[in-house]
């Protein structure tokens, strides 16, 4: 969710805030109750949907999915270097040159490379356990299970974060259709205030609590628009010397 829209809901929130207050100004004009009621709802629905958005949040779905990969990469190594073994004790060039990695190239490249890669380590390991090959290195059935069961895991997460994305972006677009509901009644109602009501100083009172504040700029921006605040003051009090003396 971007900062603006945090900043659009601020502003509604004390514009509804503000005519709670001058109620008495406004509660005999039916087009005004119906227009603000209309306004609260939409903006309890749209901050139901800011709250869903931000608890569909991925990191920590990022974060198990790599602790995940960390496990079956640290996993499948320790299971390399008994593997090595066998094949150094048998002379076996083509399997060393499948088990003879390191973490750091079992994880090379592309992620689903790398659990590829290691998935076809287990494989030949659970093909050569039926022949009890490795028996005597200890490899064991339990020990490959757990390490495919990481990659299970893995994937588990994998999936979970497509549809977590799925979810999100659905929910986006739903916050910015009431977003642009709301500011359209928002319209409707700066209409009615100004043409329905007559007391000059509830009018003003509204039109100031229709002002959004912009929490998001940058500080280079609040430090720019600071330096020309200074400049500005400078050359006020330069102009006004001169012209004193």
């Amino acid at each position: 969710m971007q900062q603006t829209d945090s900043n659009f809901m601020n502003m509604v929130q004390t514009v509804l805030a503000n005519l709670k207050k001058d109620k008495d100004y406004w509660v005999m004009e039916p087009e005004i109750v119906t227009e603000v009621a209309k306004i609260e709802t939409g903006y309890n629905d749209a901050l139901d949907i800011m709250n869903n958005v931000s608890g569909l949040d991925q990191k920590g779905y990022t974060m198990a999915k790599n602790n995940a990969f960390d496990s079956i990469i640290s996993a499948t190594f320790k299971l390399c270097r008994k593997m090595c073994v066998y094949a150094r004790r048998n002379n076996d060039n083509v399997l060393l040159q499948l088990v003879d990695q390191s973490t750091n190239s079992l994880a090379a490249g592309m992620k689903n490379d790398a659990i590829s890669r290691c998935s076809a380590i287990i494989n030949k390991a659970e093909s050569m356990l039926v022949d009890s090959s490795l028996s005597n290195f200890k490899i064991t059935a339990t020990e490959l299970a757990a390490i495919r069961q990481l990659v299970v895991v893995y994937n588990e997460h994998i999936d979970g974060r497509a549809t977590l994305k799925t979810d999100k972006t659905t929910s986006l677009q739903d916050l910015s259709t009431q977003l642009n509901n709301l500011r359209s009644s928002l319209t409707l109602l700066d209409d009615l205030v100004e043409g329905f009501l007559d007391d000059e100083g509830m009018i003003a009172r509204y039109k100031t609590s229709r002002a959004i504040a912009n929490y998001g700029k940058s500080k280079t921006a609040k430090k720019k628009e600071n330096e020309t605040e200074t400049a500005t003051e400078t050359a006020t009090e330069t102009a006004t010397e001169t012209a004193n003396q």
